[in-house]
């Protein structure tokens, strides 16, 4: 089978693999239809978070099941599914406390990291993270499930209210999705985002888009009545200096974007005299069922996918998600928010 394998710090290359097998009765083989890419597979690509060498990346899978264990119950051959990439060894501390992303033995189970991934033809992986796609869902909503649920995970953690004001720092896949969750939840959305594509796209979703450096205290200000924000979320991992400034008093930031050296100071008192919260259990999801359900009122969903490109091209597909040029690093316009790689 064809699959996209990680090899070294940041390359990645198309490779023919034999096609995995069901190695116990609970397993599941999937023919996969395609996988997202996410922010992570990019994190992955540009050397910001580790992979094991030989590993096939990818993590946003679906596909059709083609066989199954003697003992699965919940699928059956012919089913399409959503693969459930937040995997845990189930016996550890925190797995025992049903907190699955915190376990102790991560490491050993993240799909497309240290587990082979969805971008490739086939994946065979347990019954309990299979979910079965609806009838009237289409592969591309159905793709959008897992990082929706991520989305999902985080306002309600944030508690969001009917007449909550909501400020998203970035406008890519994630930071769109969560424009998208808050138009349904909250009471006002803004967005900010430089890339003029990813803007312009944004702009569709939120009620008013800044580009950052045309942003001002007064013109964010302006559109929410003079206020500050109830809930800001950093969707790009290094503006929580700016989710510190436009805060309102009781208000929620939530770290969405991932970067490891990104850092920033704040004041203690701050939070104690303003009653602001940082909330950072984005990772803690485990919600792919109550997405799958959220999913299905949302025909608007599908159109978060604005790229479908074949797996052997995907260059191509990172490239027009990445902002430069993933083999030589020359600046390149971004003209995707979010792709798909379809096997």
């Amino acid at each position: 089978m064809k699959a996209l394998v990680y090899t070294a710090p940041k390359t990645v290359e198309l490779m023919e693999m034999d096609q995995p097998e069901i190695q116990s009765a609970t397993q599941v083989k999937v023919k996969i239809y395609g996988s997202g890419i996410c922010g992570t597979d990019l994190n992955v690509i540009k050397g910001k978070i580790f992979a094991n060498a030989g590993t096939v990346i990818g993590h946003e899978g679906v596909g059709t099941v083609v066989d199954v264990g003697e003992r699965v119950r919940s699928v059956r051959v012919g089913d399409r599914v959503i693969i459930d990439p937040t995997q845990a060894c189930g016996v550890c501390h925190f797995c025992r406390m049903s907190q699955f992303c915190y376990c102790e033995n991560f490491e050993e189970h993240q799909v497309g990291m240290t587990i082979h991934g969805t971008f490739a033809e086939y994946y065979v992986g347990e019954e309990k993270y299979m979910y079965r796609i609806p009838d009237t869902m289409s592969w591309e909503t159905a793709m959008l499930i897992e990082p929706l649920g991520c989305v999902l995970n985080t306002f309600l953690k944030a508690n969001i209210k009917p007449s909550d004001s909501v400020l998203v720092l970035g406008s890519g896949a994630i930071g769109s999705l969560c424009q998208l969750v808050s138009k349904r939840l909250g009471r006002l959305t803004v967005g900010t985002e430089p890339d003029d594509y990813r803007r312009s796209f944004a702009s569709e979703i939120a009620d008013h888009v800044f580009h950052p450096a045309e942003m001002t205290a007064q013109s964010v200000l302006a559109v929410n009545d003079d206020r500050k924000f109830d809930i800001v979320v950093d969707a790009v991992g290094n503006q929580l200096h700016m989710a510190l400034d436009y805060i309102g008093k009781g208000g929620r930031i939530i770290p969405m974007g991932y970067n490891e050296q990104y850092e920033v100071s704040i004041r203690p008192t701050d939070f104690i005299n303003n009653g602001v919260s940082i909330i950072g259990q984005v990772a803690v999801h485990q919600i792919v069922g109550m997405a799958l359900q959220f999913a299905q009122s949302m025909p608007e969903l599908e159109r978060m996918i604005t790229s479908r490109v074949a797996l052997e091209h995907y260059e191509q597909a990172f490239n027009e998600t990445m902002g430069y040029h993933m083999r030589t690093g020359e600046p390149r316009p971004m003209s995707s928010v979010k792709t798909i790689l379809v096997c």
